[in-house]
C-alpha cells in the first residue's frame, strides 16, 4: 500500500492533480482499476491521502531537526538544511508538493486546503516553539514575538519552496538559509 501511494505521490508532485490521469495512476502503481478504486477510492481521494502521506513525512523531518540539539540555532540550522535538501537536491526540479498544491488546488479544492492549513498550523506551532525556545536562551531577538517570527518564517521558507521548481540552486538556498538565521538572531 505504501509503495502504491508513495508512486502515486509522485506522478501528483511532478504533474499536478489535473494533469495526471487515472490511466497515468494505475500505470506508476501498478494497479488495476478495481484494485485502485477497493484501496483508495476515486482519484480526488488518492490525491488528498498522497498529501497527507507527504505533508505528514515533512512535518516529521522537521520535527526531528527542530528536537535534534538542545541548542535552539543549531535546531533550526537542521531544520532550514532539511529545506534546502528538499530545494536543491531532487532528481528533477518538481518544487515541493505542498506549494505545488496550494498554486494548483487551495483556492477551489476545500479539502485539500483544510489538510494544508492544519499542517500550517501545526508547523508554525512548532517553529514557534523554537524560537520561543532560542529567545529564552537569548540566541534570538526578543522584540517580535515567537508566533509573529514564526508566521514570517513560514512564509520565507514557503517561499524559498516555490522557487525550488526550476529555479533555486544550492548556493542561493544555502545563502537564504543563512539569511533567515540572521533575521531571527538578537543583536
Amino acid at each position: 500500500m505504501q509503495e502504491a501511494l508513495n508512486a502515486a505521490m509522485s506522478a501528483f508532485w511532478e504533474h499536478g492533480y489535473e494533469a495526471t490521469s487515472m490511466d497515468d495512476l494505475l500505470t506508476v502503481m501498478g494497479l488495476t482499476k478495481g484494485s485502485l478504486y477497493k484501496a483508495f477510492g476515486d482519484k480526488h481521494n488518492l490525491f488528498l491521502l498522497s498529501l497527507q502521506d507527504y505533508l505528514d513525512r515533512l512535518f516529521e523531518k522537521m520535527k526531528q531537526s527542530a528536537e535534534s540539539s538542545s541548542d535552539p540555532v543549531v535546531s533550526l540550522s537542521a531544520l532550514m538544511g532539511g529545506v534546502d535538501n528538499l530545494c536543491c537536491k531532487q532528481e528533477t526540479s518538481k518544487g515541493c508538493f505542498a506549494v505545488n498544491t496550494v498554486v494548483e488546488l487551495s483556492h477551489r479544492d476545500e479539502e485539500a486546503s483544510a489538510i494544508l492549513k492544519r499542517h500550517l498550523v501545526r508547523v508554525e506551532k512548532l517553529l514557534s516553539k523554537l524560537i520561543s525556545s532560542g529567545q529564552q536562551s537569548g540566541d534570538f531577538r526578543s522584540d517580535i514575538s515567537a508566533e509573529h517570527l514564526a508566521e514570517a518564517l513560514f512564509v520565507y521558507i514557503f517561499g524559498m519552496l516555490a522557487q525550488s521548481r526550476g529555479i533555486a540552486n544550492q548556493s542561493r538556498t544555502k545563502r537564504l538559509s543563512s539569511f533567515a538565521l540572521t533575521l531571527l538572531q538578537s543583536d
